[in-house]
């Protein structure tokens, strides 16, 4: 599934780990019986990752959730634990979590360099201003975005129109439906 993945790409991944554990709304996935077919895919795409880029406030709560634990702790850890990171932040005044680097440069710039220095694919993850800065400046190639079965009418929008800056086609790659009408969704960026 992963071996079509061009040297230097990009991913912009959102999930069920991009959403606050305690918020209300999203209390129902963990309620949710497992599906082991796309948790298998999760954890082949989260562990082919060469890099994973991210904000402060991301890296934050990551650490906070996932450092020092184990695979039974949550399935995810292990895989974050022994990943390459890279937080982008001005802010930020050390890293603890094991391989993590903190790069103050310019965002983009940066992670321009690093893609093309990549032998892999980076994994760019969060819900703030680095998506969306990457995303104008069409440094995104694909996207996976898991769909669950509720409409919310408020809170923070994925993506706004400022964002995606000119048009940006997309070409869909696969589409997951899973258990309980959850659905994950694969695009490329056509260019």
């Amino acid at each position: 599934m992963h071996a079509d993945f061009d040297l230097d790409d990009l991913v912009y991944s959102v999930n069920a780990t991009s959403m606050k554990d305690g918020a209300k709304e999203f209390r129902f996935i963990n309620d949710l019986t497992e599906d082991e077919d796309e948790e298998r895919r999760i954890l082949e795409f989260l562990s082919g990752a060469e890099l994973y880029t991210m904000g402060r406030v991301r890296y934050e709560e990551s650490a906070s959730h996932f450092r020092g634990k184990s695979a039974v702790d949550h399935p995810f850890a292990p895989i974050y634990a022994a990943a390459d990171k890279v937080v982008f932040s001005q802010t930020l005044a050390s890293a603890d979590w094991e391989k993590t680097t903190i790069n103050r440069g310019d965002l983009v710039t940066e992670v321009e360099k690093l893609k093309s220095e990549g032998n892999g694919y980076m994994i760019v993850t969060g819900r703030g201003g680095i998506h969306r800065t990457l995303l104008h400046h069409d440094l995104i190639d694909e996207f996976r975005i898991t769909v669950f079965r509720m409409l919310l009418g408020r809170g923070v929008r994925m993506l706004d129109p400022d964002d995606v800056g000119e048009f940006k086609p997309l070409e869909l790659v696969s589409c997951h439906p899973g258990t309980h009408g959850v659905v994950v969704l694969h695009y490329r960026r056509r260019r």
